[in-house]
């Protein structure tokens, strides 16, 4: 009667392992078995400019480097996007001011901030530019320590970085 009992275990493990396996092949999504895991990082040696830039702009950021500048609490991110986009998921610690909105009370927010710190700017990646125009505005109001993340929030979501997002209730997902 045990021997059955285990030979029953042993059977319905191999065969939820081969469906498991079969079904995680199959799906686009899937997990790689080998260990080609998700990188949190993208090992792009080259920024990704918008089709705007010019010379005199903020300096482009990769991903690479946006993540190192992350790992400085110091360093603030500046999300570009509108305060809507923003309420559905931001980079965490994120600030928004968004640049679309721009208007004499955003325009005291950024009059308010610290010229000596560090800023990291992105938008939602692909075609906006919202990022470049604000760190334009930003660098022609005095500030020398900030970036533009051109890949933005996309590509620091599709590389499973920390955001916060409303299923997270205000809390931390992605890391």
């Amino acid at each position: 009667m045990m021997k059955n009992w285990m030979v029953q275990i042993i059977v319905l493990l191999a065969v939820s392992t081969f469906a498991g396996v079969v079904l995680n092949a199959v799906r686009p999504d899937g997990i790689s078995v080998v260990g080609n895991w998700p990188s949190r990082t993208s090992g792009d040696t080259a920024a990704i400019v918008p089709p705007s830039a010019i010379e005199g702009d903020p300096p482009f950021i990769t991903l690479d480097d946006a993540v190192a500048k992350y790992q400085t609490p110091e360093v603030i991110f500046v999300d570009a996007r509108s305060p809507e986009d923003f309420a559905y998921g931001h980079i965490v610690r994120a600030v928004n001011i968004p640049y679309d909105y721009l208007d004499d009370n955003w325009m005291g927010v950024i009059d308010s901030l610290d010229l000596q710190k560090e800023y990291v700017i992105y938008c939602s990646g692909g075609e906006c530019e919202a990022s470049l125009f604000l760190g334009r505005l930003l660098k022609d109001k005095g500030f020398g320590r900030l970036w533009v993340f051109y890949g933005g929030w996309q590509e620091w979501l599709d590389n499973r970085l920390p955001v916060t997002t409303p299923e997270t209730s205000g809390g931390e997902s992605g890391s």
